[in-house]
């Protein structure tokens, strides 16, 4: 998937938005931009901070990523508690390869807001391989926020099938099986069915 097709989407938080609700079951329509939209070349900058926000997410999605950026960064200049565009400012750090970035950013969004999903999902994935016991902690937080989060269930499974508690690991994955079904596949093998408990032979046959 290009940067240019995550722009916009909705996918649990790990995509760029502007204030829509994040891990929503069904996906928002895509906004639809034009290349001729004087607001898609950075040439309006103008504006109030929200008018700022929208442009931003129009020029991410037009594929104009370092507009995008200079566009939230002078949200955020303006108003420096505005947790949505921190999050995105976050989601081009990250999706460059720039960690410590984006994990900076997503702080100061989770500032603003302590329990905003998509920057503790995002954050969450960017301290798997880097901090594992940390990003166990942020998952579990995030579904205990929203109990529907299906692809931070399977995360969560995952991390905790790698750290080797496998009881925790198979509840996560039951969790994230049953909330959305087509997440099944992702799942390793042995966690997908359920466990049949062992009969026992009755005494004094």
């Amino acid at each position: 998937m290009s940067m240019r097709q995550i722009f916009g989407s909705l996918a649990c938080g790990a995509v760029l938005l502007s204030g829509v609700a994040a891990c929503s079951e069904k996906p928002a329509d895509k906004p639809q931009t034009s290349n001729s939209d004087s607001a898609n070349d950075g040439s309006n900058t103008g504006g109030t901070p929200a008018d700022l926000l929208k442009l931003g997410v129009e020029q991410g999605q037009a594929g104009n990523i370092d507009a995008a950026k200079a566009t939230f960064e002078k949200v955020v200049a303006a108003e420096a508690g505005n947790k949505f565009a921190w999050f995105n400012l976050g989601f081009i750090a990250q999706s460059r390869n720039q960690p410590d970035e984006a994990i900076g950013n997503y702080d100061k969004a989770l500032a603003a807001d302590a329990n905003y999903k998509p920057a503790l999902y995002n954050k969450a994935i960017v301290l798997e391989s880097k901090a594992p016991t940390t990003s166990v902690d942020i998952y579990r937080k995030l579904v205990s926020i929203d109990d529907k989060s299906s692809t931070a269930y399977l995360r969560l499974g995952m991390l905790l099938s790698q750290s080797g508690d496998e009881g925790a690991a198979r509840d996560a994955f039951k969790a994230a099986m049953r909330l959305d079904k087509g997440l099944t596949s992702a799942v390793p093998a042995k966690y997908r069915a359920t466990p049949t408990p062992k009969s026992s032979t009755p005494a004094g046959r």
